[in-house]
């Protein structure tokens, strides 16, 4: 799915279980696409992916998902397949 598929999806997620299961996805998609219309986003989304999970585990967010490893490795791969669909 796209970004703004998974964006509206999460916008009407009735609870937080549900936000924590499709946070990571979305956190992927955004990445892929960010870094496919930008290669050099890929320098900021990887620095960008790890703080932004630590300001969520500090409180420093109004997230709606909680902090998680999956959400890292999503947006990681997310990078991965942002550059090699703009490399292919």
């Amino acid at each position: 799915m796209n970004f703004n598929e998974l964006w509206r999806l999460r916008e009407n997620a009735p609870d937080k279980a549900t936000q924590n299961l499709l946070a990571p996805y979305e956190h992927r998609a955004f990445a892929r696409e960010a870094t496919s219309e930008n290669p050099l986003a890929a320098l900021s989304l990887a620095l960008g992916i790890p703080v932004y999970q630590l300001a969520k585990i500090l409180g420093q967010t109004n997230s709606r998902s909680d902090p998680s490893l999956e959400q890292v490795k999503q947006g990681y791969l997310g990078i991965g397949e942002g550059l090699l669909g703009r490399f292919k």
